[in-house]
């Protein structure tokens, strides 16, 4: 008989969720939120940190009531049925896992542009060449041999990671403000066109929320961490501090280091560097800091994309188990790795699909931020069915993602309310076809969802954002339409803690 696979520590934990939050948005988002929020874009941090530290919150509920394997996607179904849940399900499934082939983008560009290789990279149109495709697929490639031989192996490796993740941007603060520090780059008189609402337009336009997303990891593994009902919600409280503050310092050693007279005249929306952290040393002479930078953007969105496999991997089974997905997507979990090996090649071969037909890291962010605040929203409300003392909590938290939501280009919300609104569409002919589910359940059940979403889309208006969060909130959380949805939900067992779901 086979000793029960051993689970992860708490600092196995918060390194996890560290190491995913420090990949390739730390090479961009300083710039990107300097051009969008100028010096309100220290705030722009603290105000992310805060959404997804109260995101964090809620799904620490969830987990401490129902510690089960892909929590992240399963909370909804877990707090109604699979079918109120799955639309939520697929947009934090289909999030995290976009973003993998995008962190290997980000590396194939990174050193595309260190190399000034146009066999990699099209300089013109910045877009990936067959080759530079076929180097981000090799990296793919290594993401799914880390995560084949179980958590263990991607503990360790991660561990080893994510010292040097965490140390690279440090040091980079340290040398920027040793070599140069203008103030003068904080009192712009473009900076007063600037104001508090900028601080919204940065959260998702400048990555901010795309690079704080790994906060929900331990969340994915928790089945597979020591004391769950505790260690989850510390292991995602302490990662989110700690790169707050990290990239909060990154933030003012970039701003404070670009050279003036670039910025003089136009502004921060007039910085365009391709590679901005890399730029920047170069333009200061810091030759030692640039090679470093080089190495880096081969280990960070490496350490993200890894972990983002692996936690796509484990949502997707939570999804087959939960009957949001075909079960047979999904075998049994390796008696040794305690992983589900088939799970994890299918997520890898989507991705590998999404990798060559998409073109830069740039045109995937927003719309992986887009699905990843989506699947945010599952927290407060399946935290709100479960405990119902906790309604007005999760009603402001909600409030504040669909405000965020808000500030997603139409075009960007309609492609991702379209997809959402597609699924759901197939996933109901099929269910009345195979006579499990009324077209009056489905109604019920999905109609709140599509609508609310549809909603955010034909008007971006704050005062009436707050209104049909509020009004689509307190309806899905009342008790008798939870009891609604538990009433027509099938149980069953969970594997791993045998609790009735």
């Amino acid at each position: 008989m086979s000793n029960p696979p051993k689970k992860i520590s708490l600092f196995s934990a918060i390194a996890l969720s560290a190491t995913s939050m420090i990949g390739s948005g730390w090479l961009f988002s300083a710039q990107l939120n300097a051009k969008l929020s100028g010096d309100y874009a220290f705030l722009a941090w603290i105000a992310a940190a805060i959404i997804v530290l109260l995101v964090g919150l809620c799904l620490s509920q969830v987990v401490a009531r129902y510690p089960v394997r892909g929590a992240t996607t399963r909370s909804s179904a877990l707090s109604h049925n699979n079918i109120f849940g799955m639309p939520f399900a697929f947009a934090n499934w289909f999030g995290v896992l976009v973003a993998v082939p995008n962190e290997a983008q980000a590396t194939t560009q990174y050193l595309a542009a260190a190399m000034e290789s146009a066999t990699l990279i099209d300089h013109n149109t910045h877009a990936l060449t067959f080759a530079g495709k076929m180097f981000a697929l090799g990296i793919l490639g290594i993401y799914l041999l880390i995560n084949y031989y179980g958590i263990k192996l991607l503990a360790k490796v991660n561990n080893t990671v994510t010292v040097f993740k965490i140390f690279t941007p440090i040091f980079t603060v340290i040398v920027f403000l040793i070599a140069k520090f203008d103030t003068s780059n904080f009192s712009l008189a473009s900076n007063a066109s600037y104001s508090v609402s900028s601080i919204f337009s940065a959260i998702v336009g400048g990555g901010l929320i795309y690079s704080y997303n790994g906060f929900q990891l331990p969340a994915s593994f928790a089945s597979e961490i020591n004391n769950p009902k505790r260690n989850v919600a510390i292991a995602m409280i302490s990662s989110i501090i700690i790169v707050m503050i990290l990239y909060m310092l990154l933030q003012l050693a970039f701003m404070g280091g670009v050279p003036h007279d670039m910025i003089a005249t136009g502004g921060w929306a007039s910085l365009n560097f391709h590679s901005p952290l890399l730029n920047l040393s170069f333009l200061l002479g810091l030759n030692f800091v640039s090679m470093l930078l080089i190495a880096d953007s081969i280990v960070s969105p490496s350490g993200t994309g890894y972990s983002y496999l692996g936690g796509s991997a484990r949502m997707f089974y939570a999804m087959a188990a939960a009957g949001q997905m075909p079960k047979w997507t999904i075998s049994k979990l390796h008696p040794k790795y305690n992983l589900c090996r088939r799970s994890m090649l299918l997520n890898f071969i989507i991705a590998a699909v999404i990798l060559w037909g998409s073109e830069s890291w740039a045109t995937l962010m927003l719309v992986v931020s887009g699905y990843n605040i989506i699947g945010y929203m599952a927290a407060p409300v399946s935290m709100g069915a479960i405990k119902s003392k906790t309604r007005l909590f999760g009603a402001f938290v909600f409030v504040l993602i669909g405000l965020i939501m808000s500030t997603i280009p139409a075009r960007d919300l309609c492609l991702i309310s379209s997809s959402i609104t597609i699924l759901v569409l197939i996933y109901s002919a099929i269910g009345v076809k195979n006579g499990q589910l009324s077209i009056k359940d489905l109604l019920i059940l999905n109609l709140p969802i599509i609508g609310y979403l549809w909603s955010l889309y034909f008007s971006q208006n704050h005062i009436y954002t707050i209104v049909m969060a509020l009004i689509f909130y307190f309806l899905v959380t009342h008790p008798k339409y939870v009891a609604f949805c538990q009433s027509s939900k099938v149980a069953e067992i969970d594997q791993e803690t045998n609790i009735v779901l």
